[in-house]
């Protein structure tokens, strides 16, 4: 008969037991281990990404392994100029090839990581990665945005892991919050500033009086900006980055194409200076938010209230805001700009894959749904905002009658009128606030208002963006 006791354990039995609990807790990842003693990678692209994920991989090389339990090993290296590069710090173990299929098809790779950039190659990359069987990580923004319904359903059939972290925000691990860390929360609006170029050229024209093509400048000579920066100031790129963010805040695919973008470029020194008189600041937003039944989603240059979370964010930094029903709101900053952050978020990714195949779990789900809905986008007339609205003009009696006539007849409200001093009558700058209006009437009354013929430049029209710790739930200010 054994007799089980509940009562006081002698303190040296009692530090005994603790201290066996102790090594089998230390070693209880080892028996999972022993059938994959190393989990084996094929990296394809070694650009600016692939170069801080390579660097990542094996500076950290000791620490994964800690944290793993068994080896995550460098197997093969593709990339057209590979034989070009000095790649002698990887060690002599680690292939090299030109032909990405070689990595793809490689007996000895469980993971394929793919960071070429250029989204034809990189689809087909993937598509023969998941189809073959292969764990898949990508930080391709727009192979995710475009195609992650098709990755998802291919990685579900052949019972693959995909790896997207590094897609969004670089190093700040904002996806992994989301589909993990907030998974019982329901979201109401997720706030992005997720272009680290664009954020360091507005603030450097706020803080230094510099005009856009100046601070454009000083990004391209820091390695922040390419020497096209289209993409970029433009919008285009954080436009994939907020379809993935509503993918996994909201469970709902949305079509990059149907997203309305506007880039930075006809943004001035004086829009900083009526911004500072408002107590705002002037940020580019990527923003995904429930509007009853409906969806809206966008990227815009917005003011931002300067006691909202997202108007302290400057330089290259990325932040994410995101506002629930339950919790609030959570802000996650980080680097958003480099090599090296991204190349963290890779490796994040590997590593979570490769505890999953030693461990002989299950796949990982990237966007922590397994059902999804039909998206119903926002149209014009559902949205209500302030607007800021920036006329240049050749100065004459009756402008201001003008123009408050043509808002009248759509039934929206002035607020305020602004106009720094200026002596320059030929091209004179001034503002009007709006009172939040429909934007459908906005828009009608916008057209009415660039075909005026004093205006020497066409409107600029911007949006107030508001948090809810700013005092409206809504999202803009009321």
């Amino acid at each position: 008969m054994v007799v089980v006791s509940l009562g006081v354990v002698p303190a040296r039995l009692e530090q005994k037991r603790q201290k066996e609990t102790f090594i089998r807790t230390d070693h209880s990842v080892s028996p999972n281990c022993s059938r994959h003693s190393a989990v084996r990678v094929g990296v394809i692209g070694v650009g600016t990404v692939g170069t801080g994920t390579l660097k990542a991989f094996v500076e950290h090389q000791r620490e994964v392994k800690r944290r793993l339990g068994c080896e995550l090993q460098l197997r093969v290296v593709c990339s057209r100029s590979i034989h070009r590069r000095d790649l002698s710090w990887l060690g002599r173990k680690v292939e090299r090839t030109t032909d990405w299929r070689a990595v793809v098809g490689h007996p000895e790779v469980d993971i394929v990581v793919e960071l070429v950039g250029e989204i034809a190659t990189a689809r087909a990359i993937a598509r023969a990665a998941l189809q073959g069987g292969k764990h898949f990580v990508t930080a391709n923004k727009q192979l995710v945005a475009e195609y992650g319904m098709e990755l998802v359903e291919l990685s579900h059939k052949a019972g693959v892991s995909l790896g997207i972290e590094a897609c969004v925000a670089g190093g700040a691990p904002v996806l992994h919050a989301i589909r993990e860390g907030l998974a019982g929360e329901q979201f109401t609006a997720v706030w992005g500033i997720l272009n680290g170029t664009t954020n360091f050229i507005l603030t450097e024209m706020e803080r230094g009086g510099r005009t856009f093509q100046q601070a454009l400048a000083e990004a391209q000579q820091r390695g922040y900006a390419e020497p096209d920066p289209t993409f970029d100031v433009e919008g285009y790129d954080a436009r994939y980055k907020i379809a993935i963010l509503a993918m996994l805040c909201f469970g709902q695919p949305v079509p990059v194409q149907s997203i309305p973008v506007e880039g930075i470029r006809r943004i001035g020194v004086v829009d900083f200076a009526y911004a500072r008189r408002l107590d705002h600041t002037i940020r580019l937003i990527a923003a995904a938010r429930r509007l009853g039944q409906r969806l809206e989603v966008f990227v815009r240059p917005m003011l931002v209230a300067r006691d909202s979370p997202l108007a302290a964010v400057s330089g290259t930094t990325n932040a994410i805001l995101l506002e629930g029903n339950k919790g609030g709101q959570t802000l996650i900053t980080g680097r958003g700009a480099g090599g090296e952050p991204t190349g963290v978020a890779v490796l994040s990714d590997i590593v979570q894959i490769a505890r999953a195949i030693a461990a002989g779990s299950s796949r990982l789900t990237p966007f922590g749904y397994t059902h999804w809905r039909a998206v119903r986008l926002a149209a014009p007339r559902d949205r209500r905002a302030a607007f800021y609205v920036r006329l240049v003009v050749r100065d004459r009696p009756g402008i201001l009658a003008t123009v408050s006539s043509i808002f009248a007849r759509h039934r929206i409200n002035i607020d305020s009128v602004l106009q720094e001093p200026s002596t320059e009558k030929q091209r004179l700058p001034f503002v009007l606030t709006l009172e939040p209006s429909s934007e459908d009437l906005v828009l009608r009354s916008a057209k009415e208002i660039n075909r005026l013929p004093f205006l020497t430049e066409p409107p600029l029209w911007m949006p107030f963006a508001e948090s809810s710790q700013a005092g409206d739930s809504s999202g803009y200010r009321q």
